[in-house]
Order: structure tokens, then C-alpha cells, then sequence
């Protein structure tokens, strides 16, 4: 599987697209954690976009900048990862130029491989239905293991990277749906857009 087009890792010209692509391509995606026990590997599902400056439930809105909100200005492909709540990770993605702070925050995977290594991680017993390993932004940092101490302002493109983005499986476009995000009644009409994009299927 090493040798597959499905694990031919994404680049920097991927990332470095307007927020709304980038996030509607990433769905099917593959997302890969190498570990010294071997690779994680799940597939996209579902994302939300966060266009930065001119939305206002984006961690930037208006240019903000702070200790925590200074990764979203680096390099397209960075890693974003935060802490909600106290004592949960969330996996985000940087996109479009440096300077222009956007970002597509992965909400839910499928298992591909590594299924036992996700679980010991997420310490649950889950029968045939993987899928509840990785169906939610906490539960998939928990299974392949991100913390903000790790892959915060990391270079997914780099070759070196252990966490990374690959081109996964094709997805048709219609196969796509677009939805309101989830958790942002603070962020006015922005509220409202349509930026959550989940796979059909």
C-alpha cells in the first residue's frame, strides 16, 4: 500500500487555494499519522472552513492576531491544532498565502488502517462499527494521537512530517453536501454560511 497513488502525499500547491476548495477537495482525503508502531490512516469525511479575516467565527476575524492564532498566518499546510473545552484537540489545516489567515478544520474520519493502533489510543472497546473511533474532531486527535504540543505549526508538506495529507480516494462533487458549522451562535450571520462540507456516502 506504501507504493499506492492513494498515499502519494498532497503538496503545498494543494493547500495554497481558496479556503472553500480546499476544503470541498480534502473530503476523501487520506490522513496519515506515522508512528513507531506504524501508520494511522483514515479518510476525510467531513470539514469546516474558516475564510479568516471576513468570518466572524474564525479564530482571525478582522485580523486578529494572538499567541495561540499566529500559526494561521504561516505557510499553507500548516498544522493548527487547539485546545477546547480544556481537555480537547482540534486538527486544523492552513490555507492560501502566508499572511492570509484561513483554515479547513477536519471533523470526522473513517478508518483505513491502523484500527488497533486507534483504538488502544482512544482506549475503547468498538466492535465493527470503526467508524465511531474518528466521528468527531476530539475523538479522531485522541486516535491518531495529535496535541498541540506535537503538530501545532507543523509542516504537513514537508518530507518529513509524520502527520500528512494524501490524495485518498476520488469523491464525486455531487457526492458532497454543504452545512451550517456546528458550535458558532456567537459568530452573527456568519453563523449562518454554508462551510461545513460532509461526504454523502
Amino acid at each position: 500500500m506504501e507504493n499506492d497513488n492513494k498515499l502519494q502525499r498532497l503538496n503545498r500547491k494543494f493547500f495554497n487555494r481558496e479556503t472553500e476548495k480546499v476544503a470541498k477537495d480534502l473530503i476523501g482525503r487520506y490522513l496519515v499519522r506515522e508512528t513507531e508502531n506504524g501508520n494511522i490512516i483514515a479518510k476525510i469525511t467531513e470539514v469546516e472552513a474558516y475564510v479568516g479575516p471576513e468570518d466572524k467565527a474564525c479564530h482571525t476575524y478582522n485580523y486578529r492576531k494572538t499567541e495561540r492564532t499566529k500559526t494561521m498566518y504561516k505557510t499553507p499546510g500548516t498544522h493548527y491544532v487547539y485546545l477546547i473545552y480544556g481537555m480537547y484537540y482540534c486538527l486544523n489545516v492552513v490555507t492560501e498565502e502566508e499572511g492570509m489567515p484561513c483554515a479547513v478544520l477536519i471533523r470526522e474520519l473513517f478508518p483505513v488502517d491502523g484500527i488497533d493502533l486507534m483504538k488502544k489510543n482512544r482506549n475503547v472497546k468498538i466492535g465493527k462499527n470503526y467508524k465511531n473511533l474518528v466521528d468527531g474532531p476530539g475523538k479522531l486527535c485522541i486516535a491518531l494521537n495529535i496535541s498541540k504540543e506535537t503538530f501545532n505549526g507543523k509542516d504537513s508538506c514537508s518530507p518529513d512530517a509524520k502527520l500528512y495529507y494524501t490524495n485518498g480516494e476520488s469523491v464525486e462533487p455531487g457526492s458532497i453536501e454543504a452545512l451550517k458549522r456546528i458550535g458558532i451562535d456567537y459568530a452573527g450571520d456568519d453563523k449562518e454560511r454554508l462551510l461545513r462540507y460532509r461526504s454523502k456516502i
